[in-house]
């Protein structure tokens, strides 16, 4: 028989583990990894933690042509996947996955197949704990790391994809820290192996064997399509929050402080004079809340949480969401040139939150005039008619934005007809005029860009608009 370098490797190793032990072993263990389709003895070792998930739930079909009423909700199977965090039985997957459950089983790889009970669910990251009995102890996954995770690192999709067993798939890491307006917390891990309907609650391990995340969600055509090769896992670091939250309350439970926030980009920082662009910016405080009484107000940047730096306003969000309640944390905060410290008291979140949608991000400003007096914005006080027909509280104070001009700066940046503009900068305003005086001053002293806090539809805003005649 010929010798060819890769089988000789793998006799390398395989000697290499019969003679020694420990750190020894496990250096073996890389050699044989360097093997084509070595890595498959880790993959045999993980397989036995991946189970497969049948539900039965109510479903109610689309009206048929010519179809008066809808028909009489029927019972469904449906299929997903999770794996065991427990010896004892417990097992992680989506809160979709059980949602509206009527019962839930779960098929081990043996072949058996038990039922399972909810034993908590959390409502604002898509993940759920359910438990079986088994008779004796189970195989469980090892953790990985996922902050160390990178782009083009290779990985393993395991689950139940439409229903028809266990199956791998494998791929590399596509992106990080996604947002795919989920939750409040979103940091996909993107990755291009191949998973569908069914793979949801499945893990996806890294080329160690170890779960970097839980496989949650894919982007396809349509809704009933298959995978296109984009595929967003929940990282492991926020699963792992999860479970211990869930194992202990049953509910997720997280802090909170009462703020709104956006990330801070080049124009903004530019508009407050922060360099380099750093930050999360406060675009409002909930009244009577933690982040209000430690006085915390718009136009702050947290540039620091508890000693770490968020590298976005949804990783501010986590980490206040982690933060043990009761206790005080500490702030860095840039407010008025200068950077200060400030603390503040977190809460339990009073509901815990809902997926959210996509808030702070303003749109290119397309090319044309820029001089403050030429935004293509028509101002006005906030009648009570304005009031009624855009359904402004009556706590609200400011200056209407009545007419926005079609392609012009302020209708790039996002600015519609019933907007209010609170604030240029940390200036209240009033007035229009008020409004002109303060682009005006602003351009006078060399910013190329105007800060302006809005009150929107969906919440408060920071929109920042390109100033003519800024150096």
């Amino acid at each position: 028989m010929r010798l060819t370098v890769g089988r000789a490797l793998l006799l390398c190793a395989l000697l290499l583990a019969s003679l020694v032990g420990g750190a020894d072993v496990a250096r073996a263990e890389r050699l044989r990894d360097l093997v084509p389709f070595g890595r498959t003895h880790r993959l045999s070792r993980v397989l036995p933690t991946v189970v497969n998930i049948s539900m039965t739930k109510m479903k109610t079909d689309a009206p048929a042509p010519g179809q008066t009423a809808p028909p009489e909700p029927r019972l469904t199977q449906f299929y997903g996947s999770g794996f065991i965090v427990d010896a004892s039985g417990i097992i992680v997957t989506n809160r979709h996955v059980v949602d509206g459950a009527l019962q839930v089983a779960v098929t081990l790889p043996s072949g058996s197949t038990l039922p399972a009970r909810i034993i908590g669910v959390a409502t604002s990251i898509d993940i759920a704990l359910i438990k079986i009995d088994a008779d004796k102890p189970l195989p469980t996954v090892r953790w990985g790391d996922s902050d160390r995770v990178r782009v083009g690192d290779e990985v393993f999709a395991i689950g139940n994809p439409l229903g028809v067993g266990e199956t791998v798939t494998s791929g590399i890491v596509s992106a990080l820290n996604r947002d795919i307006l989920i939750s409040p917390y979103d940091d996909f891990i993107q990755t291009d192996a191949a998973i569908n309907h069914g793979n949801s609650g499945g893990p996806l391990f890294d080329s160690r064997g170890e779960v970097i995340g839980v496989n949650t969600a894919i982007f396809s055509p349509t809704e009933t399509g298959g995978s296109i090769g984009i595929g967003f896992a929940i990282p492991a670091r926020d699963v792992q929050f999860a479970i211990d939250r869930l194992r202990r309350f049953g509910q997720l439970r997280p802090g909170w402080i009462g703020v709104r926030t956006q990330d801070v980009t080049a124009e903004i920082a530019e508009a407050i004079g922060l360099a380099p662009v750093r930050g999360v910016i406060v675009a409002g405080t909930e009244p009577e809340s933690p982040a209000a009484k430690a006085g915390l107000a718009e136009g702050d940047v947290v540039l620091r949480f508890e000693g770490q730096v968020p590298k976005d306003n949804r990783a501010l969000a986590r980490m206040i969401a982690e933060a043990p309640t009761g206790k005080p944390a500490s702030l860095s905060v840039w407010r008025d040139g200068q950077e200060r410290t400030v603390s503040v008291t977190v809460r339990e979140w009073p509901q815990e939150p809902a997926a959210t949608t996509k808030g702070a991000a303003v749109a290119t400003a397309p090319s044309g005039s820029t001089d403050p007096m030429t935004l293509g914005l028509r101002l006005g006080p906030i009648s009570q008619e304005a009031r009624t027909k855009y359904k402004l509280a009556a706590s609200v104070s400011g200056v209407l934005v009545e007419e926005v001009t079609p392609n012009s700066v302020s209708a790039g940046r996002g600015l519609s007809a019933g907007n209010v503009i609170l604030k240029i900068r940390d200036i209240p305003v009033a007035t229009a005029d008020q409004v002109t005086k303060a682009l005006v001053a602003a351009s006078a002293a060399g910013h190329r860009n105007a800060l302006l806090l809005v009150q929107k539809k969906d919440g408060q805003h920071w929109v920042t608009v390109p100033l003519g005649t800024g150096r």
